[in-house]
């Protein structure tokens, strides 16, 4: 057994080849024999998730902000079993020796591990700063507060949805429920109760979030959106009617996410809004303007439903009737799908939003598609077998590994696999765009959506 003349606990900094996986580590189902099967029990247990840290890792480097736990080893003089961080050392092993996972995980996952290493050995990490305990018994009351909840604010407190939407706004990114809820916060007719809810940040942001990102209640509502931020072609007091009603249902807790979870629920909850709770649309104006600033003074009649040639610049709205720019060039070989491009380049969406949302989703997959069996290789079983959220993030990985894209260029294609968009990669969506009768994609977020995805697809046809 190795000592120390240091009092601990003490930070050393260790080379990861002195690390050793705790065969006693409680993510195993059991103890293990050496450290061998530890990694193979620990890839197996973690399955993609060690891939996703693998990626993080090889792209961001280490987490400097979390420190890996360790106690001397009785057997090894000079080496250091992990305590805490048995997953980032796991990773570690993986990307030096790629084999160790062999058997354990599916040679797909295999593979991408490998190309992962070879990225990993340009600039690879072999030290780690750690926090040496005496023993396990030592290290257990700081353990406890990583893995054990908050232990009633002595352990890690998570962020809710309101934190977490505030601390994206000051990276740079106002997300839309938050946009909405500190203009009714502002300028509203809630209770003090809501008020308060929201300035402690407690809040249930991620139901407003479910609502601001269904369609068909932004147009009941009076809301769009356009270019990261919600906009408006009403007077304040007339959003403000909608909004306040909606952000004072919330605040109350009648409305939770079981009443709220599905497209229908949201559609049926909106509807049950009377018509006074709701903007009057002769009081429409035939600018847009963005929540929170002064409203364009030239209110009445916008002349006529959906019009976009009359919005004045500065609103923000993209001035141009075709899903597709003019600008857009695509070098597209394949003759069916240069027709559906070309079509949508000559479609007036303005007039015919249904028709263009359904041929956008086709000429997505289409480019999917051809993308997978020319460049990735996939099989036309394979293809004919995947869901588009399946492709797109494959398609994306390819862009991401191969330094085609970065993570924040693909940050609109990774919203869609998520279903966070309008371009949610999902069957049910496609579905939606054909049969619902509650769906109604709106000309502007169809713009959005080609304008956020056309980056990735200049590089799919490139």
């Amino acid at each position: 057994m190795t000592s120390d003349v240091l009092e601990t606990p003490y930070r050393k900094l260790l080379a990861v080849a002195q690390l050793l996986l705790d065969i006693r580590n409680p993510r195993l189902p059991e103890i293990q024999e050496n450290q061998a099967d530890a990694i193979k029990s620990m890839v197996r247990s973690q399955g993609g998730r060690l891939l996703v840290l693998a990626q993080h890792m090889v792209e961001k480097g280490p987490n400097l902000s979390a420190l890996v736990c360790v106690m001397p080893s009785e057997e090894s003089e000079g080496e250091y079993v992990v305590l805490d961080g048995n997953r980032r050392i796991t990773v570690l092993k993986l990307l030096e020796n790629p084999l160790l996972a062999e058997g354990a995980i599916d040679n797909s996952t295999l593979d991408k591990i490998k190309r992962l290493s070879v990225r990993f050995d340009k600039k690879p990490i072999t030290e780690f700063e750690c926090v040496v305990y005496a023993d396990r018994e030592e290290a257990d009351p700081w353990i406890e507060l990583i893995h054990r909840g908050q232990a009633q604010g002595a352990g890690l407190v998570e962020w809710d949805g309101q934190v977490a939407a505030r601390y994206d706004a000051r990276k740079g990114s106002t997300p839309a429920a938050l946009q909405v809820l500190d203009y009714v916060r502002d300028n509203g007719n809630i209770s003090t109760k809501t008020k308060q809810l929201i300035n402690n940040g407690r809040f249930p942001i991620t139901n407003l979030e479910r609502l601001i990102n269904t369609p068909y209640v932004r147009k009941k509502l009076g809301i769009e959106r356009e270019n990261g931020d919600v906009v408006t072609v009403y007077p304040a007091d007339e959003v403000l009617k909608g909004l306040s009603k909606m952000v004072e249902d919330l605040g109350s807790g009648d409305y939770t996410v079981t009443k709220l979870k599905t497209q229908d629920q949201r559609i049926e909850y909106i509807n049950s809004y009377n018509k006074a709770d709701l903007p009057d649309s002769a009081q429409s104006l035939t600018q847009s303007y963005k929540l929170g600033v002064t409203p364009p003074t030239n209110s009445g009649s916008r002349g006529g439903s959906g019009s976009s040639g009359s919005r004045g610049k500065g609103s923000g709205y993209k001035q141009r009737v075709t899903l597709v720019p003019s600008t857009c060039r695509l070098s597209i070989s394949p003759p069916r799908i240069y027709k559906v491009f070309g079509e949508l380049k000559k479609l007036n969406v303005d007039e015919y939003p249904n028709a263009a949302a359904v041929m956008l989703r086709v000429f997505i997959e289409l480019s999917m598609d051809y993308f997978l069996e020319h460049t990735i290789v996939w099989t036309e079983q394979k293809i004919d077998n995947s869901y588009l959220r399946d492709k797109l993030q494959s398609v994306s990985n390819h862009m991401k590994n191969n330094g085609l894209m970065t993570e924040v260029e693909l940050a609109p294609v990774s919203k869609a696999i998520s279903g966070q968009t309008l371009l949610a990669a999902s069957v049910k969506t496609m579905n939606g765009y054909v049969h619902s009768r509650y769906y109604s994609p709106q000309a502007t977020e169809l713009k959005t959506a080609w304008d956020d995805f056309q980056p990735f697809l200049e590089k799919v046809w490139a």
